[in-house]
């Protein structure tokens, strides 16, 4: 991290980021944040990333998740919004996206070509139209976990906390 963007920082969200950072690095924790409003859709998402080696983190509404993402180095993020209004989690999508080092995943409603067009401009890592259960996205987390993994040997995750979007 560039000595610009850490006097940026608050005293406290330095030790974070460096605490975090640390603990990763000795355990070789790589975490994943699940935001939906549908429970069963939560279990679903957290079932397939824990098969692909994550260690998940549920949300059930973007205010809890942008706190989440801002107090907690995650690598992985996936936000469905096939169970909630789109409106509701766009900010948190905005926010997301902008964080350099966090691979970002938005579930989203099968023949919306409007909210894809959006999720895509937004720079998610992928898009996923139609996720149902019977869907094996276990392999994907699989994939992001290997990437997160790259990412981190090659000093990829040394990023600022996510800050509100204006």
């Amino acid at each position: 991290m560039h000595y610009r963007e850490l006097k940026t920082l608050s005293v406290r969200e330095q030790a974070q980021l460096k605490y975090a950072r640390r603990a990763a690095r000795l355990v070789n924790v790589f975490q994943c944040l699940i935001v939906s409003a549908d429970p069963r859709r939560r279990r679903m998402l957290e079932r397939a990333a824990t098969d692909g080696g994550w260690k998940t983190y549920l949300c059930a509404d973007a205010p809890t998740a942008q706190a989440h993402v801002r107090r907690w180095l995650m690598q992985l993020a996936v936000v469905d919004l096939e169970a909630q209004p789109p409106e509701s989690f766009r900010p948190l999508v905005e926010e997301l996206t902008a964080c350099s080092g966090l691979l970002s995943i938005v579930c989203g409603n099968e023949g919306d070509v409007e909210e894809e067009i959006w999720v895509r401009q937004r720079g998610a890592w992928m898009y996923l139209p139609g996720v149902a259960d019977t869907s094996n996205v276990s392999l994907l987390f699989g994939e992001a976990r290997q990437i997160a993994e790259r990412l981190w040997k090659a000093g990829g995750t040394e990023r600022t906390p996510a800050r509100p979007v204006a």
